[in-house]
């Protein structure tokens, strides 16, 4: 749980939308968590704040409101971001976090990939707040971003996640060959609907798809490519292992996530997945990585040191403690 100080300087922070420039997302709160858990001080966090918040935008005011029964036709509109927050407000103070997540989780994790990811890493940054609010607004911002993908075929082959990683990077139809779009989700949503990425995915051996397997395959294709959709692909793989508990059907949720998961990778252009390919020295320990997050700008650095810090607690894998360092070096 984050400190008293770092949970009101995110509420405070309420003020602003979750969307800027049309379509990105606010990482302020994400950051604040991540700063917070890495040590940072009161300064540390004002300093990051003095920088960020000026790219921000203020919320709107709601003008409906989201009723009971009526969700479906609000999801997927930035527009209705005030209305989703004063629903979800609402949802959580009658049924509790538990209860609203319960109801949720399953209804949100088909769109996992929604917001470059940031719908489900928001939401599970913000369990980590203790904050009511911040729950509310980050549930808010997956429902206001939500986009589920085409349907992919469920795994039924003999590959494991690497594998299937390996066998699209060596396929002419996907290698070095990013799809049209502006941005990672209208990326990834090209790569779905291309015919050839379903043998892919069917390809994967139902029996070897755990999520401990596909945390390996994105930080192994990551460290080979330094890509950074994929850096999106392991911060969103760390948010999934904690929103999975809330999930009715884990295994549905996790066959969602390694579909995107697929299609984000062909959407970033196939890059390797074999070998090193980051710059960066990988000699720091966590200390060092720790002391260098806090003084970083970017919250993309800022986030991926502490999701493979947190990945790395959890499984052990020196690989995240080596990108990390890389990056941050």
């Amino acid at each position: 749980m984050i400190r008293a100080g770092t949970r009101a300087r995110i509420e405070a922070a309420h003020r602003f939308g979750a969307f800027y420039r049309g379509y990105l997302a606010s990482h302020y709160p994400m950051a604040l968590v991540s700063l917070d858990a890495m040590g940072a001080d009161d300064a540390a966090l004002d300093r990051f704040g003095g920088r960020y918040l000026a790219n921000l935008e203020p919320i709107g005011s709601a003008v409906v409101t989201i009723a009971p029964g009526d969700e479906a036709a609000h999801m997927g509109s930035p527009r209705a971001f005030p209305e989703w927050v004063a629903y979800f407000d609402a949802a959580i103070a009658a049924d509790g976090i538990e209860g609203v997540l319960a109801r949720w989780i399953d209804r949100l994790l088909p769109a996992v990939a929604a917001g470059a990811f940031h719908g489900a890493i928001r939401t599970a940054y913000a369990l980590e707040t203790g904050s009511p609010r911040e729950v509310a607004h980050a549930l808010a911002y997956w429902a206001a971003a939500y986009e589920s993908l085409p349907e992919l075929p469920p795994p039924a082959g003999g590959l494991s996640c690497d594998e299937v990683l390996d066998a699209v990077a060596r396929d002419p139809a996907f290698a070095g060959k990013r799809p049209p779009g502006s941005n990672i989700l209208e990326r990834t949503t090209a790569a779905a609907r291309k015919p050839e990425l379903a043998a892919h995915v069917a390809a994967t051996d139902p029996s070897r798809l755990d999520l401990d397997a596909v945390a390996r395959a994105l930080i192994r294709a990551y460290a080979a490519s330094g890509n950074f959709t994929l850096l999106h692909g392991v911060t969103g793989t760390h948010a999934f292992r904690l929103l999975a508990p809330h999930a009715s059907e884990p295994d549905a949720a996790l066959r969602d996530l390694w579909a995107a998961l697929v299609a984000a990778y062909v959407g970033a252009g196939a890059p390797c997945v074999e070998g090193w390919g980051l710059s960066g020295a990988d000699s720091l320990d966590w200390p060092a990585i720790h002391g260098r997050a806090l003084d970083r700008d970017d919250e993309h650095d800022i986030k991926l040191a502490y999701t493979c810090w947190r990945e790395w607690q959890h499984r052990g894998d020196d690989l995240y403690r080596r990108a990390a360092s890389a990056r941050l070096a």
